[in-house]
């Protein structure tokens, strides 16, 4: 795919929305007018900006979209290494990244407005912001060859991108006669909650904002220097579960959000989506972010006539990663033996039928905490500090690796995994303890979203699997066969499996997507 054949889209949207979207290729350096059907229809590389805007018209006119994509913003986002073009992605458009390429602020200024309709459309202004487009994706190419990105760019993020793209322009069936039952209870779900969470921590009526969280964990004595307030609330104990109730708190906040931004009106939602959606290349869905609805409000989400839906998920995904990257034969031990975490908590750290805490604590491990933070954060859950002692003593090949990620990280400057996925160092010296886990965690994390999205690959297939939405590391699809959700679970294990090279088995099964 790297080598085909490519041109370049650019097209003018009618927000009116009564379709008098017009579309445009450049070829031999000049512009002419194409319709949706000859752009779907083209078999090479369509390459163009905010290819979001676009998708949905393309394939009303069309019932498809192009064979392969290439939108220029996420092109340059997923191959720089650089976190911070991602955070920043919704703040510029094309038009700030054209000038670097020769662009005149003139003329971006004058593209910007005809884009989006302010002025009218300019042929002249159009081609010659078409040229600067097609320079750019050439630069790119070259950037993301130099980088060691081009590979895996063109052969894992594009066919996904477009696989996920089609599947959110063919649209999600949405239950809307229960949307407004739904919408009912996370409202009183998120009110109870916010009423709670007030009472107890002592925090205004409100979802705490970054600071107001970050003043109640200075107040409890948390350290904040060089770790991210996220982390604190997922990995560390909190006195009266503070972090915990937080975490809640917002996913309530989020659920109302979500079923707020649905319409009665219509029986599908059609997500934008971002295939490369964080540093470490996982997938965000949003407007509306369906990922982020619990499982007690999923139900909203439907099968179509004849279908049935299924969820695969895997299994101890992270660790059984870890275990394959650092070869730690008590990891992998523990990851082939059944549910590592229940292992964990029973066997090492004396924490019986307490599976959440032993994954905290674990993860933190995993991540770079402190041995001494460790223990005592273990001691705090109920552990017996003799046997949290020894817990964390267990994993020294791990241990090695994890050593050799800081090392590799200090000295290149950069860290990535087997097939590209790199992340930049911004600072220099001695690596702060918020840069080592980063390093670990563009590692593992960046390796879970290689096999996720091979796995997506292999599922795309399968014949009767329609993809309906992805959930972080597992998948909702509809099916029509009863041998279908197995292929699936066989597909996820067989692809882990063959990524980690068979230092592991992969471990996948259906897992409850909704509770009724």
């Amino acid at each position: 795919m790297i080598n085909s054949a490519r041109k370049l889209l650019l097209f003018i949207i009618d927000f009116t929305g009564r379709g008098d979207d017009r579309f445009y290729w450049l070829e031999d350096d000049q512009l002419s007018e194409t319709s949706a059907e000859q752009v779907v229809g083209f078999q090479g590389i369509v390459v163009c900006h905010d290819f979001w805007m676009v998708r949905d018209a393309l394939f009303d006119k069309a019932q498809d979209l192009p064979k392969a994509i290439i939108d220029l913003d996420e092109f340059r986002i997923a191959t720089c290494g650089n976190p911070e073009d991602r955070l920043s992605r919704e703040k510029v458009d094309i038009t700030s990244e054209m000038e670097r390429y020769g662009a005149s602020p003139e003329l971006c200024s004058a593209y910007r407005r005809m884009f989006y309709r302010g002025v009218k459309f300019d042929i002249d202004v159009a081609c010659k912001a078409a040229k600067i487009m097609s320079n750019m994706y050439d630069d790119l190419c070259a950037e993301a060859s130099a980088n060691g990105e081009l590979e895996r760019f063109f052969t894992v993020e594009v066919p996904v991108y477009r696989l996920l793209q089609r599947a959110m322009s063919a649209g999600i069936s949405v239950n809307s006669a229960i949307i407004s039952e739904k919408r009912r209870n996370a409202e009183y779900d998120y009110y109870f909650c916010l009423k709670n969470y007030s009472s107890k921590h002592d925090m205004p009526l409100e979802v705490p904002n970054q600071n107001a969280i970050e003043r109640k964990l200075s107040s409890q004595e948390f350290d904040l220097t060089g770790v991210s307030v996220e982390y604190i609330l997922e990995f560390l104990p909190h006195e009266h579960d503070f972090g915990g109730d937080t975490l809640a708190l917002q996913e309530f906040a989020s659920a109302k959000r979500v079923l707020s931004s649905l319409t009665l009106s219509s029986s599908y939602a059609r997500p934008i989506i971002d295939v490369f959606g964080s540093r470490t290349s996982r997938v965000h869905v949003r407007s509306p972010p369906l990922q982020n609805l619990p499982k007690k409000y999923r139900s909203i989400i439907a099968a179509r006539k004849g279908r049935d839906l299924c969820y695969v998920d895997f299994d101890q995904y992270e660790v059984g990663i870890m275990a394959a990257l650092s070869e730690d034969p008590e990891l992998i031990t523990l990851y082939g033996a059944g549910d590592m975490y229940e292992l964990f908590a029973t066997t090492h750290l004396g924490l019986m039928g307490n599976r959440k805490a032993a994954k905290q604590l674990f993860l933190s491990y995993a991540y770079g905490m402190s041995q001494k933070a460790l223990v005592d954060a273990a001691v705090s859950l109920g552990a017996d500090r003799k046997k949290a002692k020894a817990a964390f003593k267990l994993f020294t090949k791990y241990e090695e690796w994890k050593k050799a990620i800081w090392a590799e990280f200090q000295r290149n400057g950069r860290i990535a995994t087997a097939e590209g996925n790199h992340y930049k160092r911004s600072g220099t010296g001695k690596l702060l303890s918020k840069e080592c886990r980063s390093a670990v965690s563009q590692v593992v994390q960046g390796t879970a979203s290689l096999i996720f999205k091979k796995a997506l690959l292999e599922v795309g297939i399968i014949q009767d699997v329609t993809i309906i939405l992805p959930m972080h590391d597992a998948l909702l699809f509809e099916f029509s066969f009863p041998g279908t959700p197995e292929k699936v679970v066989r597909a996820f294990e067989r692809v882990m499996t063959e990524q980690l090279h068979g230092r592991v088995k992969g471990k996948a099964s259906i897992s409850q997507f909704a509770l009724s």
